[in-house]
């Protein structure tokens, strides 16, 4: 057998000795693509060895922040001890899992060869996690063997019996079926492998965790801390690559009108009873090379499951707006979006129609006060400058034009239509919906390491908009007139679906929901856009999906690391009890104290038409 130090420069050899006492990351290439990586000290390391690397089960060891693939003919006694005796010094025990796929094609079981009864906790962790396999494929099962024997029979064990025992070190071996692949053709069953590596992956982690809590004297709070907190070269450039394609679509702005207003006034003149014709940004890139650079991002390669999830996730969406740019002013507008954002659930429709039973008439407010364009711009700049404190390189600003509708958010800057007029009382929670939350959000996606962070994950549009509309909540800006514009929306959506026109839509929030002439335009312009646009609907959708959220014990500040959806929350907490990601910046309206009343109101429950109460 080959010594490593064998096949190592001496020098190089030492450093590496010297860096695994200094619990420093390690990322050494090793003979015949074997690899030591160890991203941070933990008291365990996996290890694979190999006659020929078998390249997806090596994929499934990567999954882990410690691991050793290395070709079987080279002796590795010595770096293990090494990387043992760094692990014990700082735990007080350590695990060496030896995991190796199993040559019998037809097997459906992992075989967990251990001390059962010093470990039980941890061999019944890797026995559940398996175990959770057999919801996808029939058939799989987990057997624990009470057993010495913890390697492939032809190989030596990596450390034998009395000297673990002298060491407070446990050897656990696992033989792992493959069935992700076809072993006659070595095809992969890519769809299966993503669910068996992401299994695999949080079993390790599981049992881990349950020696940790038993055997060492390391306070972790869950087993999500055993996870990797570097991010590797292929998600670095598959994320950047990702964020590349969808902020050069620029979505919203190309599917918004530019002549909204101009067309109101022919609307207007012509009694309602000519739909109006919409003009578009023209798209200067094109969707079919948009989506082959899509497809030619390494996602496969990613070791990660949790940021693979996400980054695919965010493809499949930017697919989806690809197509929609290319059906623009078509109903396959409608359609793929429907797949994009969703139906209505019954739920939210049966809230907007309780809102607007409870409220069926507009607010008269007894505030007269307005502001134009530039007097709301104004207290928008003061918000601004504090956020610009808070991250000096990214140029918070804002534009008044005449190309968008109202007031919205592109990236770090808010934009404001040059006609508009709106209640004084109003201000600071428009302020608060754009500025302390959309624009607030992106700045803290813009620390994290994952483009995605700022760029948004897939149907990240729910949560931000509810957790805007619950920022007008906790500043005692959220009113009837608002309440109502949002139930209108989803009325308008419901309706856009079921078939109505545009000026159907109209009609039916004008005559039956008693909506202003103007608000009806503005709400059934924003629906019918681009060909019909679903997304109007997630406003509601997002502050009832928040409601139950904290009512249940959620944590707000989470909310705020960056741009993604309900169901991402715990992937985003996991990525920060790793520390992958970096705590964010709250909004300074958390601060005052009738936004902490408004916010305990919340966690005790509240009925959302009595939001505005």
């Amino acid at each position: 057998m080959i010594k490593l130090e064998d096949t190592i420069d001496a020098t190089k050899l030492d450093s590496i000795f010297s860096d695994i006492e200094a619990n420093k990351a390690i990322n050494l290439k090793l003979p015949n693509n074997g690899l030591l990586h160890i991203d941070k000290l933990l008291p365990y390391i996996c290890v694979y060895r190999f006659k020929k690397l078998d390249v997806y089960f090596s994929r499934l060891i990567k999954t882990q922040a410690s691991y050793l693939l290395i070709d079987e003919s080279i002796d590795i006694s010595t770096i293990i001890e090494k990387v043992r005796e760094a692990g014990s010094k700082k735990f007080n025990s350590f695990l060496i899992i030896e995991c190796w796929p199993n040559q019998d094609n037809n097997s459906t079981t992992f075989n967990i060869a251990c001390p059962e009864d010093k470990a039980p906790a941890t061999a019944n962790a890797l026995k559940m996690g398996f175990n959770e396999l057999n919801q996808i494929y029939p058939n799989v099962s987990a057997k624990i063997s009470n057993t010495d024997k913890r390697q492939p029979v032809h190989l030596q064990p990596i450390i034998n019996i009395e000297s673990s025992k002298k060491t407070g070190t446990l050897v656990f071996g696992i033989s792992t079926p493959t069935l992700y692949k076809n072993d006659e053709t070595n095809e992969l069953y890519s769809l299966f492998f993503r669910e068996y590596y992401t299994v695999f992956s949080e079993t390790i982690k599981k049992a881990v965790f349950e020696f940790i809590r038993i055997q060492t004297t390391d306070d972790f709070k869950n087993y999500l801390m055993l996870g990797k907190t570097h991010i590797d070269n292929i998600t670095i450039q598959s994320d950047s690559e990702l964020a590349e394609i969808s902020s050069g679509m620029s979505f919203l702005l190309r599917t918004t009108p530019v002549n909204s207003n101009e067309e109101w006034e022919v609307f207007k003149k012509k009694k309602y009873r000519k739909p109006p014709n919409f003009k578009y940004r023209l798209i200067a890139l094109d969707p079919e090379l948009e989506k082959r650079k899509l497809y030619n991002i390494p996602m496969d390669k990613i070791e990660d499951p949790t940021i693979a999830f996400i980054l695919r996730g965010k493809r499949l969406e930017i697919e989806k707006q690809l197509t929609m740019l290319e059906e623009r002013g078509t109903k396959n507008f409608r359609f793929v979006g429907e797949s994009l954002y969703g139906v209505i659930k019954k739920s939210v429709l049966k809230e907007a129609k309780k809102i607007l039973k409870a409220y069926p008439e507009r607010e008269e407010l007894k505030s007269e006060k307005r502001y134009n364009c530039n007097e709301f711009a104004k207290y928008a700049q003061e918000e601004l400058d504090y956020y610009n404190s808070k991250f000096p390189n990214l140029n918070l600003s804002l534009e008044i034009r005449n190309d968008v509708a109202g007031i919205m958010v592109s990236k770090t800057k808010l934009l404001i239509n040059d006609q508009i007029s709106l209640d004084a009382n109003r201000c600071d929670a428009l302020i608060q919906h754009e500025i302390a939350t959309h624009i607030l959000t992106y700045c803290n996606g813009k620390r994290q390491p994952l483009k995605q962070m700022y760029e948004g994950f897939e149907g990240y549009d729910q949560l931000q908009e509810g957790l805007a509309v619950l920022a007008e909540y906790l500043v005692g800006g959220l009113t009837v007139n608002r309440l109502r514009l949002l139930a209108g929306r989803v009325i308008a959506v419901n309706a856009m679906v079921n078939g109505s026109d545009f000026i159907e839509t109209f009609k039916l929030l004008k005559k039956r929901y008693n909506f202003s002439d103007r608000i009806s335009y503005y709400i059934t312009m924003r629906v019918y856009r681009g060909g019909g646009l679903t997304k109007d609907a997630v406003y509601l959708a997002g502050i009832i999906d928040l409601l139950k959220y904290l009512k249940s014990g959620g944590n707000l500040e989470t909310l705020y690391t960056g741009k993604f959806n309900t169901n991402h929350i715990n992937l985003i907490e996991e990525l920060l009890d790793r520390n992958v990601l970096l705590k964010p910046e709250l909004p300074r309206l958390l601060e005052r104290k009738s936004v902490k009343k408004r916010l305990k109101k919340l966690r005790e429950g509240i009925a959302i038409i009595d939001l505005v109460k």
